[in-house]
């Protein structure tokens, strides 16, 4: 309650609600991944493997939206563990791609039910009307995000 606003409860931001629901919704997904033995982010470039063995990383890092040197640092951890083996393109040395191991093969029912269970854990509060509104307005603010961003990292203005 705020005594600036007649003593009622401060309206918590939408930006405010969302970074609390990703930061529980990663915290939930890496005790989940944990259980299983892979560490954070680790399950979703399996799964994205699952579909598509034998990629170079690169590609992961474009479809993971993430950095290629985090893929790289990523991948030397998930060889280590035994999860996936760099193998050079036989037509091309300068690249390296991505394959699954037995062991990473292995888990796949695991960690998509892990997966599941989250999507469970987070829409099970909701109506099914509610859930596709959800994921509407979240695509929505995505979407504008995205966009701001490149205007912003283009130079551009508003």
């Amino acid at each position: 309650m705020s005594p600036h606003n007649g003593g009622k409860a401060a309206r918590e931001t939408v930006g405010l609600l969302l970074s609390r629901v990703c930061r529980l919704a990663r915290s939930r997904l890496r005790v989940k991944m944990e259980a299983i033995g892979l560490h954070r982010g680790q399950g979703f470039v399996l799964s994205y493997l699952w579909h598509n063995d034998g990629i170079p990383s690169a590609e992961i890092a474009r479809a993971l939206r993430i950095s290629p040197a985090t893929v790289t640092n990523m991948v030397k951890r998930m060889e280590r563990g035994g999860w996936i083996e760099r193998r050079p393109d036989p037509n091309d040395q300068r690249v390296v791609r991505i394959h699954l191991t037995d062991k990473a093969l292995s888990l796949k029912e695991e960690v998509r039910g892990s997966f599941r269970e989250l999507e469970e854990e987070i829409t099970d509060v909701l109506t099914e009307e509610e859930e596709e509104t959800l994921r509407a307005v979240l695509a929505k603010v995505h979407s504008r995000l995205v966009e701001v961003s490149k205007r912003r990292e283009g130079g551009g203005k508003r």
